[in-house]
C-alpha cells in the first residue's frame, strides 16, 4: 500500500470520525432567514460564540477538577483518595449525567467516588462525619434549577446538603447572573434572590410558593455552599472582541430578532457558550435552533406555567419549522 493511499484513507477516517457538530448547510439555513443587511452582524454574533467540543470538555473537566481540589484541600479534605468527598449530579437524564461521565473520564477518578442522589439520601453522612459534596453540571445560567427545583422544592435534598460540612456546585461554565445570586445568598438576602427569580422567570407563577421557597433557601449556610467553574459566561454584547460599533449593531440586531420572535425564557442572559450536544438556555433565542436546544418544563407543575405553548419545546434549524413544539 502506497504512502499516498494510506494518508488518503487516514484523512477519510479523520473526516468520518469528526463530523461537524453544526454542518455547513445548517449555517447557511440559519443565515438565510435574515435580511442581507444583517448578515455581517449575524456572522459576528456566531464568531463570538464559544463551542465546547468533546475534547475541550475533557480539558475543562480537568481544569474544574484542579480548582475543586485546590478549594477542598484548603478546607482539609482528602483530594488524593476522596475518602471524605462525594460527587453527584442534580438531575437524572440531563446534561449533568454527561458531565459526571466526562469528569470521571478526564480525571481518571474511580467510579466509587460518584454516587446518585438516591444513594446519598439512603445513606447520608453520619453526624460525626465531616464530608464534602460536589454537585456537577455543565452550565449554570441563573442557577434557578439548582436553587429552586433541586433544593428549595425538595426538602429531602435540602436536609441532605445540611449534613455536609462543605458543598460545591461545580460547572464547566457559570454565568455572572448566577454568581450575583450566590453573593446575595451568602449575605442572606433571600428575598432579593426570590425577587430576581420571579422577574427572570415570568413564565412561572410563584405566588403560591413564594414564602415557602424563601424559607427553604434560608435553611442552608451559603458560606459553606460554593460555586466553582472552569469558565465564566457573560452577555455576548459585552464580548471583548467586539468594537463599540459592532456592540451597538449587535444590540440592535438582537432587539429586532426578539421583537420578531418574542423573548425566550432566559435569553436575557445573552450567553456566548454552547456545547456539542446542545445549547444552554442562556443563548439568545435566535441562536437556539442553530445550536439545538430542548426546553423541558415538565419538572414544574403545569398549573404554574404561564404563556408557554407546550411543556417541551424543541429548537432545531433543520426541522421544517425553526421551532417545533413537541406534545
Amino acid at each position: 500500500m502506497s504512502d499516498t493511499s494510506t494518508q488518503a484513507r487516514l484523512d477519510q477516517l479523520a473526516v468520518h470520525w469528526n463530523e461537524a457538530e453544526i454542518p455547513r448547510p445548517s449555517l447557511d439555513r440559519w443565515l438565510a432567514q435574515f435580511e442581507a443587511d444583517d448578515h455581517s452582524i449575524a456572522l459576528r454574533l456566531l464568531e463570538c460564540i464559544e463551542m465546547h467540543s468533546w475534547a475541550r470538555l475533557l480539558r475543562e473537566c480537568r481544569l474544574l477538577h484542579q480548582r475543586l481540589c485546590r478549594d477542598l484541600a484548603g478546607d482539609g479534605f482528602d483530594v488524593a483518595s476522596f475518602r471524605d468527598i462525594d460527587i453527584t449530579r442534580a438531575f437524572v437524564c440531563k446534561s449533568g449525567d454527561l458531565i459526571a461521565y466526562a469528569y470521571r473520564k478526564a480525571n481518571r477518578l474511580p467510579v466509587t467516588c460518584f454516587r446518585s442522589m438516591d444513594a446519598l439520601l439512603a445513606d447520608p453522612p453520619a453526624d460525626q462525619d465531616r464530608r464534602a459534596l460536589v454537585v456537577l453540571d455543565d452550565y449554570i445560567g441563573t442557577g434557578s434549577q439548582f436553587l429552586f427545583h433541586f433544593l428549595a422544592r425538595q426538602p429531602a435534598h435540602l436536609n441532605l446538603l445540611k449534613r455536609y460540612a462543605k458543598v460545591r456546585l461545580g460547572a464547566i461554565v457559570v454565568h455572572d447572573d448566577a454568581r450575583q445570586k450566590w453573593t446575595l445568598l451568602q449575605h442572606r438576602c433571600f428575598r432579593d434572590v426570590m425577587a430576581i427569580e420571579e422577574q427572570e422567570l415570568a413564565c412561572i407563577d410563584f405566588s403560591g410558593e413564594r414564602e415557602r421557597l424563601i424559607t427553604a433557601l434560608a435553611q442552608l449556610n451559603w458560606n459553606d455552599c460554593g460555586l466553582l467553574a472552569a469558565q465564566k459566561d457573560f452577555p455576548v454584547t459585552a464580548h471583548p472582541g467586539l468594537s463599540q460599533e459592532e456592540r451597538l449593531a449587535l444590540q440592535h440586531f438582537l432587539r429586532k430578532q426578539q421583537q420578531k420572535e418574542g423573548s425566550g425564557t432566559t435569553e436575557f442572559l445573552l450567553g456566548h457558550h454552547s456545547f456539542f450536544y446542545g445549547a444552554p438556555n442562556a443563548l439568545a433565542r435566535v441562536l437556539l435552533p442553530l445550536f439545538k436546544r430542548v426546553e423541558d418544563f415538565t419538572a414544574y407543575d403545569s398549573k404554574t406555567l404561564v404563556g408557554l405553548p407546550a411543556p417541551i419545546i424543541d429548537y432545531d434549524i433543520d426541522n421544517p419549522q425553526a421551532i417545533s413544539y413537541l406534545r
